[in-house]
């Protein structure tokens, strides 16, 4: 079976990462497997290639760019895949400028925006795929409630890689005071609710940080709120080239600070490190934290819940470990690569007969 990944980009995003993930497992097997990605070339796609995955980066550089659409139509006729999995609207849209007669043969992935309902255009085009796979109980409810098929949808749990290492628990060793968030820097990623709830904080600890790992049309407006509180010695910008496992694993506590209905997989990758996780109450963080058990969830947009949180859990070292290692082991049990891959390769041979 010939399948070919399709993705808007390959900057860190759950989408992304699964990928990175997914692909290589599957190139090990019969399965011949190629990634295009719409964007330019990330660190993910260089470890891909040297994971053995033909990877092609198209360099998408404007609102519209041919030279991209007519490379990803040669890609298309020199693979001829049986199945083309895409992931996210983006690369479904350009998909279908240039091979609409393809879209039979589509497994989508993420087919829904992080605020809002599908656009028309949007549910016309998922009107034609073959099927479409998304990561929990609340996306599936969402496509219903968007008027897609009950009969084209399956759900597929995220795989999470879980890092053995021997500092696993923040109790373990000193208390750093580190606070990290993953995510793009727009705004239904909540960095800018995080930094406001991160002043609070620094009321009590003087010496804590911030770390922003990611980039986005946020950004300039994040800086300059951060120099406006005098929090630039406390707050770092780590962009989007940062190796996200290392700094999760450095922090003491995750927040995922969403707005949106997004984030299950820095909340995931952050609880599979044993690290404490504050998340937003939406769905699916919802669907992957136990309140007190594998982790805290708390109003988006109350900063005064956020900071008391966090107060609670630098000062209790013994809470922090017990809630990481409670969701260490939730992860483990519920998200293994192995049950994701074998999902995977019945979804698509249910989509190549």
């Amino acid at each position: 079976m010939r399948i070919l990944h399709l993705i808007d980009s390959l900057d860190y995003s759950g989408s992304a990462r699964q990928l990175q993930v997914l692909g290589p497992a599957l190139a090990n097997t019969t399965t011949a497997v190629e990634i295009c990605c719409l964007g330019s070339e990330s660190p993910w796609s260089a470890s891909l290639r040297q994971a053995g995955v033909i990877v092609h980066a198209l360099g998408w550089t404007r609102w519209f760019d041919f030279n991209a659409l007519w490379n990803l139509r040669e890609i298309l006729a020199a693979m001829s895949p049986d199945v083309i999995h895409v992931w996210r609207l983006p690369a479904l849209r350009a998909l279908a400028l240039v091979a609409k007669d393809l879209l039979p043969r589509v497994v989508m992935s993420a087919p829904l925006p992080a605020r809002g309902k599908l656009a028309w255009w949007d549910r016309r085009l998922l009107r034609h795929v073959r099927c479409m796979a998304v990561a929990g109980v609340s996306d599936r409810q969402r496509c219903l409630q968007d008027g897609i098929a009950q009969a084209a949808l399956h759900v597929v749990p995220p795989a999470v890689v879980s890092e053995d290492a021997a500092d696993t628990f923040g109790a373990m060793r000193e208390p750093c005071q580190t606070i990290v968030c993953v995510g793009k820097l727009e705004r239904e990623e909540g960095a800018r609710h995080a930094i406001w709830a991160f002043d609070i904080l620094l009321h009590l600890f003087p010496k804590a940080q911030l770390q922003l790992a990611g980039a986005g049309s946020q950004e300039p407006a994040l800086r300059a709120l951060v120099q406006g509180l005098q929090n630039a010695a406390n707050v770092q910008f780590l962009g989007a080239a940062v190796d996200v496992t290392k700094v999760v694993r450095a922090a003491e506590v995750v927040w995922v600070p969403s707005q949106a209905n997004c984030g299950r997989q820095v909340a995931l990758e952050a609880m599979a490190s044993g690290r404490a996780v504050i998340a937003s109450d939406v769905p699916c963080l919802r669907e992957v934290l136990r309140e007190g058990e594998t982790g805290f969830l708390v109003p988006a947009a109350d900063v005064v819940a956020w900071a008391r949180r966090t107060r609670l859990l630098f000062h209790e070292g013994q809470l922090r470990q017990r809630i990481g290692a409670c969701a260490r082991q939730y992860v483990q049990r519920q998200f293994s690569p192995s049950d994701a891959i074998e999902c995977w390769r019945n979804v698509y041979h249910s989509a190549a007969t």
